[in-house]
């Protein structure tokens, strides 16, 4: 949705019905604590930040920020992860898109949807889903830390891929 916010600045600044699909890249930081959840379960509850990056079907590319609080479960034997993330991206101070994605996935990359849920300003009424790929070194990092521990995490990246949305 804040990709499509972005995309829908570059193009107009006509306040019409939009709609589209666009791909986006969003490379993160996370920062966090990790516990123990069970007996081969842990838990990140923490945030990541990035800059969205997206792409319309011309090349043409607009950009905003995301801040996004998140929970990740790790299967310390097998893995597998499951994670929600609520996000806000913004393009400037009156125009703001509020996304939820979720995936599910093995060591290093989890697989799930981006849905835009709301938006603020030029975005209000925005709804729309696209696939999520997500690679993290999450799993490799908590293995072997302390339940409570502080976890932050440089170089994670999602990418969503046919972001489809309408703006009415």
């Amino acid at each position: 949705a804040p990709l499509a916010a972005l995309l829908l600045m570059a193009q107009s600044s006509v306040w019409a019905a939009e709609e589209g699909t666009v791909q986006v890249s969003i490379p993160w930081d996370a920062e966090g604590e990790v516990f123990n959840v069970g007996p081969t379960t842990m838990a990140f509850l923490g945030s990541l930040r990035g800059i969205v990056y997206v792409e319309n079907s011309t090349g043409e590319m607009n950009e905003g920020f995301i801040i996004c609080p998140v929970v990740q479960k790790i299967d310390l034997n097998t893995g597998e992860t499951d994670s929600t993330a609520y996000c806000e991206i913004a393009t400037d101070a009156n125009s703001v898109v509020y996304a939820t994605m979720t995936c599910q996935g093995k060591p290093g990359g989890c697989d799930g949807e981006f849905i835009l849920t709301a938006g603020e300003g030029k975005f209000a009424g925005i709804t729309g889903k696209g696939k999520l790929r997500i690679r993290s070194p999450i799993r490799a990092l908590v293995s072997d830390m302390a339940s409570g521990s502080v976890l932050r995490v440089g170089s994670g990246l999602a990418v969503i891929t046919d972001l489809n949305y309408s703006i009415p």
